[in-house]
């Protein structure tokens, strides 16, 4: 039995499925956060939905109006979900918005030259497919180039190459291969299209879930692990960091050494200048300790003024001369808006730890350093011994 691909069920089928599609999310969305993206990827889809129905009244609609109305729906529709796409992935920067408005501009000067003067179905075909590769091949390129994604956006990225290449196909055979082709001409070229669309219909809107998922999931990962005022490693996260550091440190022996370091007087600052300028003095104070630290050294917040920094492979001596130099860079450091200086106060511990050295003990031995230091005077450093 042979074969017949209906290219008229498939414009349903893409009506309806864009339609689902368009009020499914909506309607999950409704009571969630409003994203700009899924905004986007929506109102993609209803363009979606008007360009598959606009085909089906090119009979009854004057040409020089519909077809030009068609082109510019599903150019609009498909730049849309693009665009959703990779500001989904954090991928949508001032120079992307530029090329994606370039290309728009340059695909409806062209569509227009074309309908003007070779008012031909195939050029039309042949000039659409041409944009839209154009369209397509960025986020092609970079979802597979991309070191730091995920297998689902490779996946997509594969899927957007095929169907960069089918477009490539359809135009050489709209230009050489059957002149008078239009959108309902039955050939290879227009079937490997309408599978194309459809491939693009449902894996990428559900690769667009999952990457909202992703993003989801990412956005509470960063949550969970940094802090929010200061940006550097929460609590929790820096207890879990320090662990497996404490553990590496041990089958390396290397010496560790664990800082707690306090603000001097910081409720004075809070009851002087208020909260707001107590929030940016515990920034400040979070940017100078940062600028004085390696990329191996882990640094935490892990109370309201109270702070983690952990070193590895530096000696009794070398570590109390970097917890001095952190002491005087927070001591010399100056805030326009807050008329006064702020000291730190460093309780500090070093190590050659074993599997066996316990975390808590060394944190438990560090704030008893600290609360000496408080004592003694503060803007000192305090060092606590192991005996262990």
């Amino acid at each position: 039995m042979d074969f017949k691909f209906d290219i008229q069920t498939m414009i349903y089928l893409f009506i309806f499925g864009n339609l689902f599609i368009a009020l499914l999310i909506t309607a999950y969305r409704f009571h969630s956060h409003k994203d700009i993206a899924t905004t986007m990827f929506i109102q993609s889809k209803w363009l979606q939905v008007l360009y598959w129905c606009s085909i089906l009244i090119w009979d009854y609609v004057p040409h020089f109006l519909s077809i030009p109305l068609s082109n510019a729906l599903i150019l609009g529709g498909g730049c849309l979900e693009i665009m959703a796409l990779l500001m989904m992935m954090g991928m949508m920067g001032r120079k992307v918005k530029l090329y994606y408005f370039a290309i728009t501009v340059c695909s409806t000067i062209s569509f227009c030259i074309i309908a003007v003067f070779f008012n031909h179905s195939n050029l039309r075909i042949a000039s659409a497919s041409l944009w839209v590769i154009m369209f397509v091949i960025y986020p092609a390129h970079h979802l597979t180039t991309n070191k730091d994604g995920s297998p689902l956006q490779r996946m997509l990225g594969l899927l957007y190459y095929c169907f960069a290449a089918i477009m490539l196909a359809r135009t050489a055979v709209a230009l050489i291969g059957e002149t008078e082709m239009n959108v309902f001409t039955a050939n290879l070229a227009q079937h490997l299209y309408y599978l194309g669309m459809y491939l693009l219909l449902t894996l990428g809107t559900a690769g667009f879930i999952l990457l909202s998922n992703e993003s989801s999931y990412e956005t509470l990962k960063r949550i969970a692990t940094y802090d929010e005022m200061t940006g550097i490693l929460s609590r929790r996260a820096f207890i879990v960091e320090a662990h497996l550091k404490l553990a590496r440190a041990a089958k390396k022996m290397d010496y560790v050494t664990l800082l707690l370091m306090d603000l001097d007087h910081f409720k004075k600052v809070n009851d002087t200048y208020g909260h707001d300028a107590g929030d940016r003095v515990l920034k400040a104070f979070a940017l100078t300790t940062q600028s004085q630290l390696g990329n191996g050294d882990l640094f935490g917040r892990v109370g309201g003024e109270e702070f983690a920094v952990l070193f590895c492979g530096l000696d009794e001596e070398s570590s109390e001369h970097k917890a001095e130099i952190l002491r005087k860079a927070v001591m010399n450091s100056f805030q326009q808006e807050i008329p006064i200086r702020y000291t730190v106060s460093i309780g500090m511990i070093t190590v050659l730890p074993t599997s066996n050295t316990p975390l808590d003990a060394l944190y438990k031995l560090t704030d008893k350093a600290l609360y000496r230091a408080k004592q003694e005077g503060r803007n000192r450093v305090v060092r606590a011994k192991w005996l262990g």
